[in-house]
């Protein structure tokens, strides 16, 4: 829940810095997510400062966020925060990745592709983007999102 939390507050903070009080156009889609220079690229974490991979921002994290709790469906696998469910999808909290490196783009190639049965240390396949109906971009989100949730 802090993790959560201190997420929120970076990204409250990153809001500010990019809007400056300037008149400038809001961007809520999560197809087409902002990139702007004033744009903070690192959040706090647990105590300390964490970098954002290259071409991650705050935005898409919190876009992440939503996409994981509800059209992604990731959370019915792999729990509301990320903590695994038994028999189902495995723990993306820790350190330990067992589909890829754990880098973004390891964590994006995986949904992308999903994990078959004989991969699974569950034994229960993940499909391509979680047999969601999320486009490329929104894959991206998500695995931003995921990313942030590793300890």
């Amino acid at each position: 829940m802090s993790r959560l939390m201190g997420l929120g507050a970076a990204f409250a903070l990153a809001i500010v810095v990019a809007c400056g009080g300037g008149e400038g156009e809001e961007q809520t889609s999560a197809e087409t997510p902002a990139t702007t220079p004033a744009e903070s690229q690192s959040m706090e974490g647990q105590g300390e400062q964490m970098e954002l991979p290259e071409g991650v921002t705050m935005e898409m994290v919190n876009q992440g966020e939503t996409i994981y709790a509800g059209s992604g469906l990731c959370y019915t696998c792999h729990g509301a925060n990320g903590e695994g469910v038994q028999g189902l999808g495995a723990a993306l909290t820790d350190d330990e990745w067992l589909h890829s490196d754990g880098s973004y783009e390891g964590i994006v190639e995986t949904v992308m592709n999903g994990v078959d049965t004989s991969a699974s240390s569950t034994g229960t396949p993940m499909p391509p983007k979680g047999g969601s109906g999320i486009s490329d971009e929104q894959v991206r989100a998500v695995s931003a999102y995921v990313w942030t949730l590793k300890s």
